[in-house]
């Protein structure tokens, strides 16, 4: 997970973290827990920020697979 480039991809479509949390359905802090490493995000989740921040597959995988 690379939470920088998530978080740089939030900030470049205008978005907060508790709105893009709202919007694939978990609270704020399962949604840090997630950007921290914590936790995986599930494939449901990837796909709806993958469109809601409009990502192309790279950056998908840039940011969400990354070691």
């Amino acid at each position: 997970m690379n939470e920088s480039a998530l978080r740089a991809e939030i900030a470049r479509k205008n978005y907060t973290i508790p709105t893009i949390a709202d919007a694939i359905g978990i609270g704020k802090k399962a949604m840090y827990a997630k950007m921290r490493g914590e936790s995986q995000f599930k494939q449901a989740e990837i796909k709806t920020l993958k469109s809601l921040l409009s990502l192309t597959d790279e950056q998908t995988i840039d940011i969400f697979f990354a070691e």
